[in-house]
């Protein structure tokens, strides 16, 4: 079995606007603020089911905060200040609505880099 077979989902890259301040500093924090950007660009990846759950820290009150992995073949170009979105390319299913990277890896063996692990993070509020 391949890599390539084992890549069943796809991603959506989502990222911030490249306008900065004057400072140099990007004038959007969040790639999701603003109008819905459909424009990102879709790798295959693979989803694993995350971990996590209720949060109650300082003010994120009644906050579901899950931790996934995804699995990519090297090259995909997401970095650690995107945002992604994973589907199911076969059903069109959103199986992650929306998740910021917070590691980027290269996984690697005895023959070099392997793949990509991207750990990612969740988070829903109440209803």
């Amino acid at each position: 079995v391949s890599l390539d077979d084992l890549l069943v989902h796809s991603v959506r890259v989502l990222r911030r606007p490249s306008r900065t301040d004057r400072f140099g500093q990007p004038l959007s924090v969040n790639p999701r603020q603003g109008p819905e950007d459909t424009s990102g660009t879709a790798y295959p990846c693979r989803l694993t089911r995350g971990r996590g759950g209720l949060t109650m820290d300082e003010r994120s009150v009644d906050v579901f905060q899950v931790t996934h992995t995804l699995f990519l073949a090297l090259g995909a170009g997401i970095e650690e200040d995107d945002a992604v979105r994973v589907t199911d390319p076969t059903t069109d299913a959103v199986l992650l609505p929306l998740a910021k990277v917070l590691i980027k890896s290269t996984a690697s063996d005895a023959r070099g880099s392997h793949h990509l692990e991207l750990t990612v993070q969740a988070q829903r509020g109440p209803q």
